[in-house]
C-alpha cells in the first residue's frame, strides 16, 4: 500500500512564497487563509548568523485527533495517508479546528473577497466555502489522477519532494536516504534541516503536542482552561463535550427505566454541544481579525501624526 509524504528542504527554500500563491490560486481560499505557512527564523551570531525559513501545512498525521472529533465524518484518512475533508458533510462545528496540534486547519466565517464587493476568477471556488473547515489536502485528487501538489511543481528552488514513502525505488524514499531527511515523528512530513539549525524550529512530533497537559487544568467549577501546548485555547472545554456527546453516547434501551434521561435528550445535549463549540471558535476567529484591524489602523495613525 502506498503512503503519500512530503520532504520540505530548508536549505533550498528562498521564502519567495511561490507554494503559497500556487495553492492559493488553485483551491481560491480567502484573505488570510493560507494553506501553506512560510516562517522566517534566524540562528547564529556574529559571522555565523543564517536566516533559513520554516515551512508548515497539515502535517497529515498518521493518528490525527482532527478525524477522531469531527462528528459527521466529514474529515477522514485516506488509504494513501492524506487527511481530506468533506466540504459538504461539514457542519462548522469547529471541532476539528480546536483539535489540530498544528494550527493547520481554517474555519472561514466572514464572507470576505480580496476586492470588497466582487470574486475574483481565483475565488469562485472558494465562494461556496462558508462556515466549513479547509485545509491542505496534499491535493489528492490531483495526486489519483497522476499529478504533483501545486506547491511542489511551482517550488523554483524545488525544495518539496512528494511520492510514495514506502517504495524505496520512489524519488521521495531515495531523497530522505540521500539527504538525510528528519521525520517529524507521527506525521507525513520530513525535513532535510540547514546545518546549525537547531531541531526545536521545527514542528514537534505528534505525540508530544497531544500527550502534552495544559498549562492550567480546567477547574472543578468549569473554568475554562488556559492555553494548550499544541497552542489552542478555543472552547476546548465545549468540543470535548461535543465530541463525547456525538460519539460515545447511545439511545436508551426501552427496557431502561432507570437512565433519568433518553437517547433523545442525549443527542440534542450533543448537538448544542456541537454548535457552542462552532460558535466559540467562530467568535475567536472573529476576534482576531477585529484585534489586528485595530492593530493596523492604530499604526496607520501614528504614522499620520
Amino acid at each position: 500500500m502506498s503512503k503519500y509524504g512530503m520532504v520540505l528542504n530548508l536549505d533550498r527554500c528562498i521564502g519567495c512564497y511561490a507554494c503559497v500563491v500556487a495553492c492559493k490560486m488553485c483551491y481560491g481560499t480567502r484573505p488570510g487563509v493560507n494553506y501553506n505557512a512560510v516562517n522566517k527564523v534566524e540562528y547564529g551570531e556574529g559571522q555565523d548568523a543564517r536566516q533559513r525559513y520554516v515551512l508548515t501545512m497539515c502535517m497529515h498525521c498518521d493518528n490525527p485527533p482532527c478525524v477522531d472529533v469531527c462528528p459527521t465524518g466529514a474529515t477522514w484518512k485516506t488509504e494513501e495517508g492524506p487527511v481530506v475533508i468533506d466540504y459538504e458533510a461539514c457542519i462548522g462545528c469547529g471541532a476539528c479546528v480546536n483539535a489540530c496540534p498544528y494550527e493547520a486547519r481554517h474555519l472561514v466565517v466572514d464572507d470576505e473577497t480580496s476586492f470588497e464587493g466582487s470574486v475574483a476568477p481565483y475565488e469562485e471556488e472558494s465562494s461556496a466555502r462558508l462556515n466549513v473547515a479547509e485545509k491542505c489536502t496534499f491535493c489528492y485528487e490531483r495526486v489519483k489522477n497522476g499529478d504533483q501538489p501545486m506547491c511542489t511543481v511551482f517550488c523554483p528552488g524545488q525544495c518539496r519532494i512528494f511520492g510514495d514513502v514506502e517504495d524505496p525505488e520512489s524519488d521521495i524514499s531515495k531523497y530522505i536516504a540521500e539527504r538525510g531527511a528528519v521525520n517529524i515523528e507521527g506525521t507525513s512530513i520530513w525535513y532535510v534541516v540547514p546545518e546549525g539549525m537547531d531541531m526545536s524550529m521545527l514542528p514537534k512530533p505528534l505525540a508530544e503536542l497531544v500527550g502534552a497537559p495544559t498549562e492550567t487544568e480546567t477547574t472543578a467549577a468549569g473554568e475554562p482552561a488556559e492555553t494548550t501546548a499544541a497552542g489552542t485555547n478555543e472552547s476546548s472545554a465545549a468540543t470535548s463535550a461535543a465530541n463525547e456527546s456525538t460519539t460515545q453516547a447511545a439511545p436508551a434501551s426501552s427496557g431502561d427505566s432507570g437512565s433519568g434521561i433518553d437517547g433523545g435528550m442525549i443527542g440534542i445535549l450533543g448537538g448544542s454541544a456541537v454548535v457552542l463549540a462552532g460558535a466559540a471558535v467562530a467568535l475567536n476567529v472573529k476576534n482576531k481579525k477585529e484585534k489586528a484591524a485595530d492593530q493596523n489602523e492604530n499604526k496607520g495613525g501614528k504614522g499620520n501624526a
